[in-house]
């Protein structure tokens, strides 16, 4: 039961009946009676009636500064504005007549009956009453677009009494709670409110109801006909003294969407909030004259930094000074590409300890996005990781040279008996040459030896000697081909010609085919070949390839032979080195190319000459190696090259 309000004395009683008269006489005259601060512009005092003329409560008119002004037609605003300001330097009471738009952006013709107040010559305030002068068919139109977009509107309209209780409800409510009009008529506003809203939207509706405010807005769940929970926006206006309501106004929408959509950013920007505060790498950000403006937390496990060290500071003092010149140059070209513009580069940054670490990063220009406002760098250290790469650079350099190692070792003995022959040649034919010369120191001044007995020792000389610098040559020329293989091959690459270094390979090559009874053959080539690398390292693939062809041939008792060919076109060379050996087991051929791997007998291979020239002919020459075999006939070793 609602207690009973307190009694009135007579003043009060009084009072009250002043005010209802002078209600009844505002409700009786056809226009909207109305009072202005003329130097604040705020309205002091508007009668009800400006509900139905613009659709604005006396509560939202008077507490709005400058809506007059606001509601005035664009077409009419200066106008009316200059027209007013000489009424009121006049003192006499003035006419205007405008347009004006409703709250609902509807058009209405007004005609502003004013009267300035002066008290001791001072303008104190402006009275008057506005009239709709708006043609009759006019103001009918508005009024049926009005109902039709209450009839329509998804928004759900509904007139409470002062207790709270439905008094019309409009047809949305079907569409939005899906049950009917009448269904919710007499029902509390809260009876299908979630009750840990239900108190609070009581509040609400008590300060609208004792105009402790003109309206109030909240936020409310309420259960929809499915037993689903819905959120509502209401916003709820005391429009009790309105004639034409006369109860509390509400307007409600449904944001179920709209609060979905925040719970899922809210939760999005959470979760990426905890990923960048918690991410290994680390993420910064940097205005475009390079001042850090941003650091993850991660900078203090990766560089030993607090963030707050940091930020403010210019992201080159903690950079090497021989790179401030390439840094500032990558910011600039950033913010020239505009937006989303990206750069990889790898940098150093100074350690809190003064070391040196090496980070990888991503750079992007996101100096236009409203909620970045910067250059983002995501970097990750990388130095365990260089590190590692020229340990591992370092070791397969020394594979290298260990298997370019073996393989001079492997053809030592050749070397030597190739070299040992025309040496002995070449020390026989000086040995002649000598005798020849002290026979001819001897015979000067005999009586009996002739010129011509000079010219003949003389003669034999020479040609001791042009025998000697025959076989000398070829000595060199062996030389020659070993230092091929045993010259730094880091700095050498250039564009040589791959028959002439073949030629010279198999040449060195020539004595352990003969020891192993194998015939080596080149087969001729049509035109000149040129490839462009490392001569040393093509050199490397070539002996080690056709040492193992002769090594695939000693078991077999036919005629040994290996082959080797060009074959060029489509831009690429192909080199082929074919046996007829042996043949390679098929549980054996996937396992050729790994390292350590070998067949061969403990002192006969290092299990790293196939794996090694694989990484060459793919990391240095760019192409691949492909093996055709066939167990008892042979193999053929096919290197293609770019070229």
């Amino acid at each position: 039961m609602r207690p009973r309000p307190p009694e009135l004395n007579a003043e009060q009683q009084a009072l009250r009946r002043s005010v209802h008269q002078y209600e009844q006489l505002f409700r009786m005259v056809d226009g909207v009676i109305w009072e202005t601060d003329p130097h604040s512009r705020r309205t002091t005092f508007v009668s009800p009636k400006i509900w139905d003329l613009l659709e604005y409560t006396p509560e939202a008119w008077m507490s709005t500064p400058y809506l007059w002004e606001a509601c005035l037609h664009p077409d009419d605003h200066d106008r009316v504005l200059q027209e007013r300001e000489v009424g009121n330097r006049s003192g006499q009471p003035y006419q205007l007549e405008y347009r004006a738009l409703t709250a609902s952006g509807a058009e209405v013709w007004l005609r502003d009956l004013t009267t300035p107040v002066i008290e001791d010559g001072v303008l104190t305030a402006l009275c008057g009453i506005l009239i709709d002068i708006t043609p009759h068919d006019t103001r009918q139109v508005q009024q049926a677009r009005a109902e039709a977009l209450l009839q329509n509107s998804t928004d759900v309209f509904a007139v409470l009494n002062v207790d709270g209780r439905f008094t019309y409800v409009s047809p949305a409510v079907e569409r939005q709670h899906g049950v009917l009009p009448e269904a919710v008529l007499g029902l509390h506003f809260t009876e299908h409110m979630h009750r840990d809203d239900a108190a609070r939207a009581r509040t609400d509706f008590q300060r609208v109801l004792t105009l402790q405010v003109p309206s109030a807005i909240g936020t409310y769940r309420q259960r929809r006909a499915d037993g689903s929970w819905g959120w509502m926006e209401i916003t709820v206006t005391n429009l009790l003294s309105h004639p034409n309501v006369q109860g509390i106004l509400s307007n409600a929408r449904d944001i179920t969407d709209r609060k979905l959509a925040e719970a899922a950013l809210a939760s999005s920007e959470g979760r990426f909030r905890s990923l960048v505060q918690n991410a290994s790498d680390l993420i910064t950000v940097l205005d475009e004259r390079g001042t850090i403006l941003y650091e993850s937390p991660s900078v203090h496990s990766l560089l030993g930094f607090a963030p707050e060290e940091l930020i403010g500071h210019c992201v080159l003092e903690f950079l090497p000074p021989e790179g401030h010149a390439e840094v500032l140059q990558m910011i600039t070209g950033l913010v020239e590409e505009g937006a989303g513009a990206t750069v990889r580069p790898t940098y150093r940054f100074r350690h809190a300890d003064g070391t040196w670490r090496y980070l990888e990063g991503l750079v992007t220009n996101l100096l236009g996005d409203p909620h970045i406002g910067g250059i983002v760098i995501n970097s990750h250290d990388i130095t365990d990781r260089r590190e590692t790469e020229t340990a591992l650079k370092i070791s397969q350099q020394q594979l290298l040279a260990s298997e370019r190692l073996a393989s001079l070792g492997r053809l030592t003995a050749g070397l030597a008996h190739e070299i040992n022959t025309p040496l002995a040649a070449t020390m026989n034919y000086l040995h002649v040459a000598r005798r020849l010369v002290v026979e001819y120191q001897d015979s000067i001044g005999h009586p009996e030896v002739t010129p011509d007995d000079h010219r003949e020792i003389a003669a034999e000389v020479l040609t001791a000697l042009d025998d000697a610098g025959k076989t000398t040559t070829r000595i060199g020329e062996f030389i020659r081909q070993i230092r091929g293989h045993t010259r730094d091959t880091v700095k050498t690459s250039s564009e040589f010609d791959p028959v002439k270094l073949t030629n010279d390979t198999l040449a060195m090559l020539a004595y352990e085919a003969r020891a192993t009874q194998v015939e080596l053959h080149l087969e001729s080539v049509r035109g000149q070949l040129r490839l462009t690398g490392e001569p040393g390292r093509f050199t490397q693939v070539l002996t080690n390839l056709v040492i193992n062809a002769i090594h695939a041939c000693e078991t077999v008792t036919r005629t040994r032979r290996v082959d080797v060919r060009f074959v060029s076109g489509a831009g690429e060379l192909n080199l082929q080195v074919e046996d007829n050996g042996a043949g390679i087991p098929p549980d054996v051929l996937p396992k050729i190319f790994d390292p350590m791997f070998t067949t061969k007998d403990v002192g006969k291979g290092t299990g790293l000459g196939l794996a090694i020239i694989h990484d060459i002919v793919q990391g240095h020459f760019g192409g691949r190696i492909d093996v055709q075999t066939q167990v008892g006939q042979g193999t053929i070793f096919t290197v293609q090259f770019a070229t």
